[in-house]
């Protein structure tokens, strides 16, 4: 019974840390599709109203 609680604390931790890295990448992308609404993109195209496509 240790040794699968041990494993079983291994595990939780290792998932904590995945969670928190996923967190964190999923932070930094909404960051920066803020920023990009911010400062604007490239229109791919000449009538923005038509064409929505972004460079």
């Amino acid at each position: 019974m240790e040794i699968l609680a041990r494993r079983l604390t291994i595990i939780t931790l290792l998932m904590t840390v995945f969670a928190i890295s996923v967190a964190a990448a999923v932070e930094t992308d909404a960051r920066r599709h803020d920023q990009n609404k911010r400062y604007g993109t490239a229109s791919a195209c000449s009538i923005p109203t038509i064409c929505h496509r972004a460079l």
